[in-house]
């Protein structure tokens, strides 16, 4: 039989390496176990870089380093998503030999029980993420993300209106525009501690002015309304206060471990949404938290 042509390996027309190949939108069901058993269903994101004498790189051979880990070594064996990543990026240098770098993200939702104003039980939707990025002769880097929705409330319209009916202080009822905000943090993993998905949605709740809930009766929605109004925050409030639990909460991590915060309202009397975002290592935040 004829040999197929390996047409990936030829030379391509125009010799530039590019950062990363890969495949995207690639869905599996996983079992992770710390404290318990998770089932997840994340969708795969892989990459390798590739160099500038290969026209293509091989791609079926992502989806065998991703079945490799997936339908072999993770099966509730491994403690969380992040590590799973880091096989994957293994996998992914083993099989693409002229490969430099890797990486994976898996993105999936997760799910908690809460308790709303009222004490009742409610099931919470929350989206994590787990990312490798590996490079040859260097030690993996791990990060584990979360994404929580919660509310704020703008300050500055709340001064505004008590301006307006001649108020002296922002008092019962309390007036302002609301959204719903986004805030997502994802720190890097090093070695010898965890970082529990739980305590980055904690962290990102309590810098809003409130969660969001999926079941509120009525008492239970005017409650949460004047808990948001209570507490007025900016995205850029948001983001300083995540910032502020977090290096108060990871106290014995060290300096080099890496950290994005990002806020996102989706405004209500704009078209537009807000954003802030915070990027550094601990040791950053550490310093900049002392000197202000």
């Amino acid at each position: 039989m004829e040999k197929f042509k390996d047409v990936q390996s030829e030379n391509p027309i125009n010799t530039y390496s590019l950062d990363r190949v890969g495949l995207t939108n690639v869905a599996r069901p996983i079992k992770v176990h710390r404290n318990k058993t998770v089932t997840l269903i994340p969708t795969f994101r892989v990459f390798v870089d590739l160099p500038p004498s290969r026209k293509g790189s091989d791609l079926s051979r992502d989806i065998e380093a991703l079945e490799d880990v997936v339908g072999q070594e993770v099966d509730g064996k491994i403690k969380g998503i992040e590590y799973v990543a880091e096989l994957i990026v293994d996998r992914l240098l083993e099989r693409h030999p002229y490969a430099t770098s890797a990486e994976a993200q898996l993105v999936a939702d997760y799910f908690l029980e809460r308790k709303n104003p009222k004490g009742r039980k409610t099931t919470e939707r929350y989206q994590i993420q787990g990312i490798a990025r590996k490079k040859d002769g260097e030690k993996t880097i791990r990060y584990i993300g979360a994404t929580a929705t919660g509310i704020s409330v703008c300050p500055s319209a709340m001064k505004t209106v008590s301006t307006l009916t001649g108020r002296m202080s922002d008092e019962p009822p309390f007036i302002s525009h609301n959204q719903r905000n986004d805030v997502t943090i994802i720190m890097s993993v090093p070695d010898g501690k965890d970082v529990e998905v739980d305590t980055l949605i904690d962290i990102a709740e309590a810098s809003m002015s409130a969660p969001t809930f999926e079941l509120l009766k009525r008492e239970e929605e005017g409650m949460l309304v004047l808990q948001a109004h209570k507490n007025p925050k900016f995205v850029e409030d948001v983001v300083r206060d995540v910032v502020k639990l977090i290096v108060k909460k990871f106290e014995d991590f060290p300096d080099t471990v890496m950290i994005e915060v990002r806020s996102e309202s989706y405004e209500t009397i704009h078209k537009h949404n807000a954003y802030a975002e915070k990027k550094g290592t601990l040791g950053d935040f550490r310093k900049e938290l002392k000197e202000n």
